[in-house]
C-alpha cells in the first residue's frame, strides 16, 4: 500500500492544487459561499477516490509483487488486469526467456571448457608418468631437482583442474560423514613424494582415533594438499617438520596444519586468499601462483567449513579448519 501511495503522490498534490485553484477563482468570481467550494472539492476528492480504488484493485498484485522480499525473480506471477501492469509482465517474461537463453548457453559454454581442461590435465599426467618412472633408478641432485620440477607441474595441473570444476562445484560435490584418520593417513601416505623431496616429514597427532567428519572428500583433499604444499615449500631449509592434529572440540572437529617456516609478512596478510597475489614470498621464492589459498578459501566456503590462520615471521604458519561432527 505505501508503495501504492506513494506512486500516485504526485496526482493527489495535483487534486489538492486543482481544488485550491478553483476554490481562489471562485472567490475572486464573488462566489463566496464556503458551501459551494467544499462541494467542488468533496467531488474531487470522491471522483479520485474512486480512480484510485479502480487502480488498486487493477494493479495490487503488481505492487504485491514489487514489494515483495521473496526472491521471484525466476518465477512471474499475473501481475494484474491493467493495461501497463500486462504490458510489464510481457515484458519481464521476455527478458526471462532471453536471459535464461544466455545463462543456458554460458553453462554449456564452462561446461564444455571444464571437459576439455579435464581431458587436457589428464593427458599432460601421461608424460609425467613416463618421465618419473625413467628417472625413479636415479639419485643424483639433478634428478632431484627434475623429481622438484615435476612435482610443480603436478601442482600446477592439479590447480587448473579444480579451477575449472569450482565453476561446477554445485553439481560435483558430495557430502558425507566418514572417519578423519584413515582419510589423513592416505593423505600423507599419497603425498609422502612430497616430503622426500623437500625434506619436511609431517609428525600427526590425533586425540581421539575414531572421529568423524562431514565434508566432501575429493574437495577437501585437494584443499589440505594445497595447504600441505605451502607448508612444506616455505619451510624447507629452514625446519625439517610440520605438525598436524586433530581434536574434538565440543560439536566440531578441528584439524591444525602447522608448519615452522618463513611465515606470512604483514602487509601479505590480508590478500593471501585473494586470486593471483603471491606476496613478497612468492616473489622471492618463485614458486606461488598465487591461486593455491584462494582455492582454499572459495571450497571452504562453499562446502561451509570455517577456517582460521595464524602467521609469524620466521616462525611459521598455522592454518585451521572447523568440521561438523
Amino acid at each position: 500500500m505505501k508503495l501504492f501511495l506513494r506512486s500516485h503522490l504526485a496526482l493527489g498534490l495535483t487534486v489538492i492544487a486543482q481544488g485550491v485553484f478553483t476554490w481562489i477563482y471562485l472567490w475572486f468570481l464573488g462566489f463566496q459561499g464556503w458551501e459551494h467550494a467544499l462541494y467542488v472539492i468533496l467531488m474531487q476528492v470522491l471522483f479520485i477516490f474512486g480512480y484510485l480504488s479502480y487502480r488498486w484493485m487493477e494493479e495490487y498484485k503488481l505492487y504485491k509483487w514489487i514489494a515483495s522480499e521473496e526472491d521471484g525473480t525466476r518465477i512471474v506471477p499475473n501481475l494484474g488486469n491493467s493495461f501497463f501492469s500486462k504490458a510489464l509482465q510481457q515484458r519481464i517474461l521476455a527478458e526471462k526467456s532471453a536471459s535464461d537463453k544466455k545463462i543456458i548457453e554460458s553453462e554449456a559454454v564452462v561446461k564444455e571448457r571444464a571437459t576439455f581442461m579435464n581431458q587436457w590435465v589428464h593427458q599432460m599426467k601421461t608424460p609425467i608418468s613416463v618421465i618419473q618412472l625413467m628417472i625413479k633408478d636415479y639419485d643424483d641432485p639433478v634428478f632431484q631437482d627434475i623429481r622438484k620440477e615435476i612435482f610443480r607441474l603436478e601442482e600446477g595441473l592439479k590447480t587448473v583442474l579444480y579451477s575449472s570444476r569450482l565453476s561446477l562445484f554445485e553439481k560435483d560435490y558430495f557430502i558425507e560423514s566418514f572417519a578423519i584418520q584413515p582419510f589423513m593417513q592416505n593423505l600423507i601416505k599419497e603425498n609422502k613424494r612430497l616430503f622426500f623431496q623437500f625434506g619436511v616429514y609431517p609428525n600427526i597427532t590425533m586425540e581421539q582415533e575414531e572421529l568423524s567428519i562431514t565434508s566432501d572428500q575429493k574437495w577437501l583433499k585437494f584443499v589440505i594438499e594445497q595447504i600441505l604444499a605451502n607448508a612444506v615449500k616455505y619451510s624447507t631449509k629452514k625446519s625439517d617438520k610440520l605438525d598436524i592434529k586433530v581434536e574434538a572440540q565440543s560439536e566440531q572437529v578441528k584439524l591444525t596444519i602447522t608448519d615452522y617456516g618463513i611465515g606470512i609478512p604483514d602487509q601479505d596478510r590480508r590478500r593471501v586468499f585473494e586470486p593471483y597475489f603471491t606476496g613478497v614470498n612468492g616473489r622471492k621464492y618463485h614458486e606461488s601462483t598465487g591461486m593455491g589459498l584462494y582455492l582454499v578459501k572459495e571450497i571452504l566456503d562453499k562446502l561451509t567449513h570455517e577456517f582460521s590462520m595464524e602467521t609469524k615471521v620466521n616462525e611459521g604458519t598455522s592454518f585451521c579448519i572447523y568440521f561438523e561432527v
